[in-house]
């Protein structure tokens, strides 16, 4: 299918979302395959089209609000395009906006059930594209994200510069029994300094 870019990238693009692309693509088929959801709150109760197209019906920021770049208070979710394969494989998404002091939460997910590409390339890749456009483009001071996996929580310390702020204990049930949360924070400053070989 033909997918309507929004940000260009290397290796991905980031596009737009509608009800041909839910239509389209497996995209929500992805909720229902246990191994991309196992750490995440969605994922508990079986996924249908019909439940994708009220999704984003009710949650998500229209194209039209998107491509404004003003002021919205829907989640901004954004399909990720591996441009060799013109194959859908991720989503990163910018919600829970707090336009007063400029701060909102980032998530980035892949299907891991696609195997042919390179996951670790695409998964920087769309992160850095979604960072750069909520620092310079919508011009928030400060980003949060988190994960139940310490792993990954360390990975995205690593690679982005995020910074831990804090650990819920015992948050989030998943597979029979608790499992700690880890909350992130990056600051646009920081994202600024590395990054400015960039630019």
């Amino acid at each position: 299918m033909k997918f309507e870019t929004f940000i260009n990238g290397e290796f991905v693009d980031l596009v737009l979302l509608d009800e041909d692309v839910a239509k389209n693509t497996d995209w929500w088929k992805w909720l229902n395959h246990q191994p991309n959801t196992k750490l995440l709150e969605t994922g508990k109760f079986p996924n249908t089209l019909e439940k994708q197209l009220l999704y984003i019906k009710n949650e998500l920021a229209t194209k039209k609000e998107i491509l404004s770049l003003k002021q919205v208070d829907k989640k901004i979710q954004l399909g990720v395009l591996e441009k060799k394969s013109n194959t859908l494989v991720g989503m990163v998404a910018a919600y829970n906006f707090n336009n007063i002091s400029r701060y909102c939460d980032v998530s980035v997910i892949t299907d891991l059930r696609k195997k042919n590409f390179n996951r670790l390339m695409v998964f920087k890749e769309c992160q850095d594209l979604l960072l750069d456009h909520v620092f310079f483009r919508l011009n928030f001071r400060k980003v949060y994200s988190g994960s139940y996996d310490k792993k990954l929580s360390d990975l995205t310390m690593k690679i982005w510069g995020f910074e831990l702020i804090g650990i819920y204990k015992d948050h989030g049930y998943i597979d029979g029994k608790y499992h700690d949360a880890y909350k992130l924070e990056l600051f646009k400053k920081t994202w600024e300094k590395k990054t400015k070989f960039k630019r």
